[in-house]
């Protein structure tokens, strides 16, 4: 068997934090896309006030919760990077 890697490889850590940031600004691009279409049709009525008023705002809360945490998941990970590059002293 070949040797037992153990650590990270700082540029692999790198691509993996710039696709999470990438998906962050697209999540935030989406909801942000969302609110303004969903806050501006003209839709009257019961439904249309249950989903402005209540549907709406739940899933804007958790898309924008979703991106929060995968913004922590990227945090940690170029945390994970640096204290490789710091360790291995490249």
């Amino acid at each position: 068997m070949g040797e037992a890697f153990l650590g990270n490889n700082p540029e692999d850590m790198q691509e993996l934090v710039t696709k999470i940031n990438q998906a962050v600004e697209q999540i935030h691009q989406a909801v942000s896309g969302l609110d303004a279409k969903a806050t501006s049709v003209q839709w009257h009525g019961q439904d249309a006030n249950n989903f402005k008023h209540t549907e709406w705002p739940q899933h804007k809360s958790q898309l924008n919760k979703v991106a929060e945490d995968l913004r922590s998941v990227g945090q940690n990970v170029a945390k994970q990077r640096q204290q490789q590059i710091e360790t291995s002293g490249h």
